[in-house]
């Protein structure tokens, strides 16, 4: 008696093949959630270096009285907000790749 209780709770193989492709589903969304958020926190990254370029060139252009320092000064705040357009560019293009 107690082998049929345990029979009837066996599942059938549609219901083993259901439940594994929900979990893929499930875990798939999970990648690509992963993923999203590791594009964004590389944009991210790419700002923060910009500003932190951007702020030493600042520092050397205002703060130093030699020219040669002052001019690695203006490169640096020159050079900024081409490592923010990259960063822009890297990711628009990693996105469009993640949504195909």
């Amino acid at each position: 008696m107690n082998q049929d209780k345990d029979m009837n709770n066996i599942p059938s193989q549609d219901e083993m093949a259901y439940e594994r492709t929900e979990l893929s589903e499930y875990r798939t969304g999970l990648a690509y959630e992963r993923t999203a958020l590791a594009n964004s926190q590389t944009i991210l990254s790419y700002f923060r270096t910009a500003i932190a370029t951007f702020a030493a060139g600042i520092g050397m252009f205002e703060f130093v009285n030699n020219q040669n320092i002052m001019t690695i000064g203006m490169a640096l705040m020159l050079i900024s907000p081409v490592i923010a357009l990259i960063g822009v560019i890297h990711y628009i293009r990693v996105r469009r790749k993640i949504k195909r």
